[in-house]
């Protein structure tokens, strides 16, 4: 069957490939191409129409968490799939951001998942899973949803921090430094807008909408600072005098958390640092406007201090999926200095 066949030369050029991949032998790999978000998955044509393509569709765009239209007719979906069958599988096609190769046939000897980075284009992922059979698949699938997803969620993040990085505003950057001792990696187009104190305010607005992040710090007495609802109540009586709405603090116009939409939380290690992260909703009050946020709140244990970065996005008229993303990776790449500077008598 040319299909079997097709997936069998595949698989050779995978094992062998995947060596030379990992050891960094590939020096001019193209760039991956594709739209942020986009998931093209290699698959035979009766697999995608079946119940393997039904689940990894149901896996692939369930909602994207913490967006405005969650819940509701228009949500975003994580990722936006495209399928083409095995026969399609071309120089053109090899180079995709986000490459799924599904591969069923009696002659592999037990299901497997392989996830390989930067193989066939720089910066792409490709996730490889391959089964005896569709029942061993779909089980293959069930099981390692959530790697699925957070290979390929992390790999979009994790594209961007390599753009800031790349294209730094080197001058916000060293600002933000020596201002405040934090390391952040803002890109061209960022722009401070308030840097007073213990708080930054930085900003970049493209024609399309606003993605900003505030910073702010302050002293670490206790563990009891991390945890919901302390720190969600901590942020708002943070952000109130200090982000006003178009209306003014006169009439009562302030940045805020939504107060009735749940806050989705999670803890974790980012280079060494502890971090608290929320997402959900904020809004001016008063003024119509509003959008998703993600926090992501550090112990600098150096300083004796709490960092919180507040990540946010203002874009009423296109999708937040992507742009909330970019504002995440600005907060992935927060870290402390080494060297703690002496504090100024």
């Amino acid at each position: 069957m040319k299909t079997k066949s097709i997936l069998l030369a595949m698989t050779a050029m995978l094992v062998i490939g995947l060596s030379s991949c990992k050891s960094g032998q590939q020096t001019s790999l193209p760039p991956c191409i594709g739209k942020p978000g986009e998931v093209l998955i290699i698959m035979a044509e009766d697999l995608y129409k079946g119940a393997v393509g039904d689940t990894l569709l149901g896996i692939l765009t369930q909602e994207e968490p913490a967006l405005p239209q969650s819940g509701m007719e228009g949500a975003e979906p994580m990722f936006n799939v495209l399928h083409l069958p095995p026969s399609a599988l071309n120089n053109t096609v090899r180079p995709a951001r986000n490459l799924m190769i599904i591969d069923v046939g009696s002659q592999i000897a037990k299901p497997q998942i392989k996830v390989l980075k930067n193989y066939w284009a720089d910066e792409q992922i490709l996730i490889w899973l391959y089964s005896p059979d569709r029942d061993q698949l779909l089980t293959l699938i069930n099981e390692n949803s959530q790697l699925i997803l957070n290979v390929l969620r992390d790999g979009e993040v994790d594209r961007q921090v390599a753009y800031n990085r790349k294209y730094q505003n080197s001058a916000l950057t060293e600002e933000i430094l020596r201002n405040h001792d934090i390391q952040v990696n803002f890109p061209k187009g960022f722009e401070a807008k308030v840097d007073t104190g213990n708080f930054a305010w930085v900003q970049y607005d493209p024609t399309e909408g606003t993605q900003g992040v505030f910073l702010w710090t302050y002293p670490y007495t206790s563990e009891k600072q991390l945890e919901l609802p302390d720190l969600q109540s901590f942020t708002d009586q943070f952000l109130k005098p200090r982000v006003p709405g178009p209306s003014g603090p006169g009439k009562g116009s302030y940045m805020r958390i939504v107060p009735d939409i749940k806050v989705i939380t999670r803890t974790f290690t980012i280079n060494g640092n502890f971090v608290r992260e929320m997402r959900g909703l904020w809004e001016v009050k008063v003024d119509y406007m509003g959008g998703p946020f993600i926090s992501w709140t550090m112990v600098d244990e150096k300083r004796n201090r709490i960092v919180t970065g507040f990540g946010f996005v203002y874009a009423p008229k296109i999708g937040k999926r992507n742009p909330i993303r970019k504002v995440e990776s600005l907060l992935k790449t927060i870290d402390f200095p080494d060297q703690v500077k002496p504090k100024n008598n």
